[in-house]
């Protein structure tokens, strides 16, 4: 069994993951290694592109492509190459990311000192090398509250309730994100895979919870430094900041989550909670503040139920 595979997931950004891959695989070689790429059924020229560099390495044997049927999210794609091959630790990685030297080794050496960790990862920067927010607290109803009044008095009185949680903030992560993480096998084995109902975003969130009350940690290296292009893998990021109207599996994976955790009556909550909050972020303009943005129609789309219908039908 090797030690450690790594994983990149593609989906239509071939340049990115060739520049991930190439960033991990002088490691992987000192590793003894091995690197599967995914592509999730990508509509472009990605297979080719991917084939293609792969055959023109040194050593293609130790790069191996797999080839989605379907694009079936995020869970599902990881899954496909977790299940592809066997090693003690498995690296999945965004194709918008890039491993600075190192980063590998010094995860398998912070995983083998602890062995009750069971989901790893790096510090997660930016390009030029600052460290952005990859820890979080878990959501919950209030905390839709928090977020949709956006005035720094809640912030302070409900810190509890706030998900990220700011780099040199001193506070226990109970999840990080998944733009690269180390996840240990014998975790795999015990709660099982990511869950695929899920097409994208919060399936690391409720993976984390998963390994978490099956009493794995959770936790983050430092000494370990990944590059995270934050969004371009996914161009949600772009949809996020410009505040216009997401993709309703985002609000499917968020209604998944809410009722798994905290029921029905707890996703109920969380909706009325987020309408008290923005009609709350209104009061701003008391002290000549504009009121917190919000994505275009959230008010009316945070009502999407976990089973509406995915972009893989």
């Amino acid at each position: 069994m090797r030690t450690l595979s790594a994983i990149i997931l593609n989906y239509a950004t071939p340049q990115l993951t060739i520049d991930c891959a190439e960033s991990v695989l002088p490691e992987l070689e000192s590793l003894g290694g091995e690197l599967i790429i995914v592509d999730n059924a990508s509509p472009d020229d990605s297979r080719r592109r991917i084939t293609e560099w792969r055959e023109r390495l040194a050593a293609p044997a130790r790069v191996r492509v797999v080839l989605a049927e379907k694009n079936g999210g995020f869970a599902s794609g990881n899954n496909l190459g977790i299940t592809a091959c066997e090693a003690e630790f498995y690296g999945l990685l965004n194709s918008d990311t890039l491993a600075r030297p190192g980063a590998f080794a010094a995860m398998i050496a912070a995983m083998r000192a602890d062995a009750g960790i069971g989901i790893l990862g790096p510090k997660i920067t930016d390009a030029e090398g600052a460290a952005q927010i990859s820890r979080f607290r878990h959501p919950t109803p209030l905390g839709e509250f928090v977020e949709a009044a956006g005035a720094d008095i809640v912030y302070r009185l409900l810190r509890r309730h706030v998900v990220p949680i700011a780099p040199d903030e001193e506070a226990e992560a109970e999840w990080i994100g998944f733009p690269c993480v180390l996840l240990r096998k014998a975790m795999i084995d015990d709660i099982g895979l990511l869950d695929e109902r899920y097409f994208m975003y919060f399936e690391d969130c409720d993976y984390c919870r998963r390994a978490g009350a099956k009493g794995w940690k959770i936790a983050q290296c430092l000494e370990a430094e990944v590059a995270h292009f934050h969004g371009a893998s996914s161009q949600i990021a772009a949809v996020m900041q410009s505040r216009k109207r997401l993709p309703a599996y985002y609000y499917a994976s968020r209604a998944r989550y809410f009722i798994a955790w905290h029921g029905r009556a707890g996703f109920i909550a969380a909706n009325l909670l987020w309408l008290i909050g923005r009609a709350a972020s209104y009061l701003r303009l008391l002290a000549l503040k504009p009121p917190r943005r919000a994505p275009a129609m959230r008010a009316f789309d945070n009502w999407t139920g976990p089973d509406h219908p995915r972009p893989d039908g």
